[in-house]
């Protein structure tokens, strides 16, 4: 210990005498430690922390699966009850059905995000009220009372907290409720799915917000999603067995509605699930942060290889004095892990102020994002990089030290370790290293900024300019059929009469809201598809909309053939459908699609109600910009009026400025209906691009980060070779060299390192760059101009902190150093 004592008490005062050395180095260290500790805390909440729940590991999700155009599906009403009725290795199976309400009574009407649980969802969640009861089996049935849960918060915003909350009632969509429970404050519904509310304020069990039991719901009706738990020490596999068993006897049970290849129940963990989509973008983030703490390393150990330099005869007297190895490198290895120790304190400093950064530009659906924090674990995680990295960069200039001979140190009196040729190597080495592990990040920041890019300059199908949008849910208590054609007409002449309003029009699920609905749709007279059950129709999965005849127009949506609907096309008028050019492609792509005929639903006999196809529009990416989608029909909304509609509309100025007009349109029409959801379609294509805007953000100050540190390394390299080669540059100027062939002559030296570096890097980087493929959206990760753009900034860099130490070996005095000599 008293050792260990001095070996700090000597490090401190050494690092006193050389105060840029201490600042530069936990500087370059906090940077890159800083860096790592804000990913991995995002990696530790998102990836690595067991979910908030009871028994986590025994919770999963469970999807029907249609086949390889419809893999992943929700569960109907009878899928549901036959499950929980067959499954031998679940503790219990429930669903959910995500929705809004409308609060009225006080106020002004509120929208809230709410959902409708089967009586077994909180069991199988494993959760307790805080307060009252939550729902049991006798809730869930046609006959029960109206009963409501709260979340925590919003009894807190509502009721301040009071637990004589309990027992109240509570009018929501125009139905009274009592309330029976409280959730814990930690309690949330984790999914990733865009059709649950961003909260979910108020439950009320499933079946008596249907008025039907599970068996009598359509079974083609998707609409609830699946929870499971697994009986204790039951694996996965074991549970999709079993539900393969399920599947089976469902089939045989309903032949009919299951006769087709492919279909399936399929298990997944919840956080497996949760996480699926964003573990392989934080996987590469983390990888390139650890280029970035490497490329830091690397820069350190130079600069502990340039001070070891000076330092070579002070070990070498201290060897000559009886030092033993052993006793010399605890005390280098010392010295490099209090630089560490200061490093990892600055950088656990600058990840404080990262990762709430990183929340900020952390786009909003984003998995567990409030479980993002720092941690005991992340603390453990920045302890160890510490050490790690102290190690790391302390070895080199240990290693070399020790490797120099005593003799030939005392006799060189010190010159430096440079003058030898592996300190030479070692330190070109490292310089070469970390310019390749810059280039590996550029490139993959310059794919993402390609891919992003391209991205946004997709064709959505839809004009997004100027476009506000907003829901509106009608609840089905006060309005019926006919009722609910009256609002929306109603709503569609006011609105289009505001200043301001160039066309308005209605839509059932908007693009990139995150609401879609799709079904089973047939198709009659088809020639190009094998029919089906020998009947003259095939069959697809396709997405459904309903939409008022101005919607089009007001979204900007071309008109391929045909016609779009009109205001004759009402209840009393023939059925009519337009379908999307994918649909076209799909059915009749030499075929004249007008007068062709789909059909959705049955009638009361249970004969199919076919409709004619009368228009073809453009196809619209409605789930997100990057993938095509299904295909699509469109139905009048009049022939077919829905609860829930979107308001588009198109304006000639801000569209968020007509917001509050527009709400006063809908309450003068009825002022207990609210209004949710407001946003321009903008700002819906911003957030649509939030995951890989994330993902370059971060990717990009990485490369940026890397790039300085790699300019960092370059300048000190050459400055330092500039000092060590002082006598040999005086002896050429003073045989003739002229300055400028000195420039060139350390110049060379400069860019020999980054070209060497460039192409390792380069083989680097194509290698690595194909796990971006999944990130990339139309550009290759071979992407040649991006390689060129990066090898081109990359050399202009290394140029740049080439040119001063160049300008500085042109001012050597050729008489002083002959006169040294």
């Amino acid at each position: 210990m008293d050792d260990f004592w001095n070996d700090i008490r000597y490090a401190v005062r050494a690092f006193a005498h050389n105060p840029v050395f201490l600042f530069v180095g936990v500087l370059t260290l906090a940077l890159g430690i800083g860096a790592n500790t804000a990913v991995f805390s995002v990696v530790n909440g998102v990836l690595l922390r067991p979910l908030p729940y009871d028994d986590p590991d025994r919770l999963t999700v469970i999807w029907t699966n249609f086949g390889p155009d419809l893999p992943q599906n929700w569960v109907s009403g009878p899928e549901f009850e036959e499950m929980r009725e067959m499954n031998t290795l679940f503790d219990g199976i429930a669903v959910v059905a995500p929705t809004t309400l409308a609060i009225t009574g006080v106020g002004e009407p509120e929208q809230v995000g709410a959902a409708a649980a089967s009586g077994s969802f909180f069991q199988v969640m494993g959760v307790e009220p805080l307060h009252g009861r939550l729902f049991a089996a006798a809730d869930d049935t046609p006959s029960a009372e109206r009963v409501m849960v709260l979340s925590h918060g919003f009894w807190r915003q509502r009721f301040g907290g009071d637990p004589g909350a309990l027992s109240r009632t509570m009018t929501a969509n125009g139905i009274t409720y009592t309330i029976v429970g409280v959730l814990p404050p930690d309690f949330r519904i984790r999914h990733p799915d865009a059709q649950f509310p961003a909260q979910i304020d108020l439950w009320t069990p499933m079946v008596p917000a249907f008025g039907t039991p599970y068996s009598e719901l359509s079974r083609g009706s998707h609409f609830l999603r699946g929870f499971g738990r697994l009986k204790a020490d039951v694996t996965l596999a074991q549970a999709q067995t079993d539900l393969d068993r399920v599947a089976v006897q469902m089939q045989e049970r309903s032949p009919d509605y299951y006769d087709f290849e492919g279909w399936g129940l399929t298990v997944y963990s919840l956080h497996g699930d949760l996480v699926e989509e964003v573990r392989p973008a934080l996987v590469i983030l983390l990888g390139a942060v650890g280029f970035v703490l490497l490329i830091a390393c690397v820069n350190v150990a130079n600069l502990q290889l340039t001070r070891a330099a000076g330092r070579e005869r002070e070990i070498a007297v201290r060897t000559a004095l009886g030092a033993s190895r052993t006793r010399l490198i605890r005390q280098l290895l010392t010295e490099s892990l209090m630089l560490a120790t200061l490093g990892g304190i600055g950088g656990l400093l600058l990840a404080f102020g990262l990762v709430r950064l990183v929340l900020v530009i952390a786009p909003a659906n984003l998995p567990l994002r409030d479980t993002i924090s720092i941690d005991g674990p992340v603390l453990l995680y920045t302890l160890g990089i510490a050490v790690l990295t102290g190690v790391v960069f302390g070895l080199a200039p240990v290693a070399y030290g020790l490797k120099q001979s005593i003799v030939s140190s005392l006799k060189e009196g010190g010159r430096g370790a440079t003058t030898g040729l592996s300190g030479k190597k070692l330190r070109t080495s490292l310089v070469v290293a970390e310019v390749a592990l810059a280039l590996v990040l550029l490139v993959g920041a310059g794919l993402l900024i390609k891919s992003l890019n391209r991205l946004l300059d997709t064709d959505p199908g839809y004009r997004t300019e100027q476009v506000l949008t907003m829901r509106i849910a009608l609840p089905a208590s006060r309005y019926d059929g006919e009722q609910q054609r009256v609002f929306y007409d109603e709503l569609l002449r006011s609105v289009q009469a505001l200043p301001g309003v160039a066309s308005a029009g209605l839509i059932s699920h908007l693009p990139l809201s995150g609401a879609y609905a799709s079904g089973t749709t047939r198709v009659n007279e088809s020639q190009t598809v094998e029919p089906e059950h020998g009947d003259n129709f095939a069959s697809i999965e396709a997405d459904r909309r309903w939409v008022s005849p101005d919607y089009f127009q007001t979204m900007g949506v071309s008109l391929m053939r045909g016609r779009t609907f009109s205001p004759f096309d009402g209840p009393e008028a023939s059925p009519v459908a337009i379908v999307d050019e994918e649909f076209v492609r799909r059915f009749w792509p030499t075929e004249q699609p007008i007068g062709k005929r789909v059909a959705i639903n049955r009638d009361d006999d249970g004969n199919l109600v076919w409709r004619e196809v009368v228009g073809v529009v453009r196809h619209s990416k409605h789930y997100n910009l990057s993938s095509v989608g299904r295909e699509q029909v469109y139905f009048p909304y009049r022939q077919m009026p829905l609860t829930t509609m979107y308001l588009a509309i198109r304006t000639s100025g801000e569209p968020l400025a007509l917001a509050r007009a527009v709400r006063s349109e809908v309450w003068a029409i009825d002022p207990d209906q609210p209004v949710s959801d407001v946003e321009t379609m903008g700002a819906r294509v911003s957030a649509a691009v939030s995951q890989p805007r994330f993902n370059l953000a971060l990717l990009a100050a990485f490369a940026a980060i890397a790039l300085s540190l790699a300019a960092v390394g370059i300048y000190g390299v050459i400055a330092y070779s500039v000092r060590q080669r002082t006598h040999e540059i005086g002896v050429r100027m003073a045989l003739g060299a002229t300055r400028d062939a000195v420039r060139g002559l350390v110049f060379r030296q400069g860019m020999r390192l980054t070209l060497i570096g460039v192409a390792t890097g380069l083989v680097a980087a194509i290698v690595l760059t194909r796990l971006l493929t999944a990130l990339l959206y139309g550009v290759s990760p071979a992407d040649p101009m991006t390689y060129g753009v990066v090898v081109l900034l990359l050399a202009t860099v290394a140029a740049a902190a080439c040119v001063f130490p160049a300008s500085r070996a042109t001012r050597v005095d050729p008489l002083a150093v002959l006169r040294e000599e």
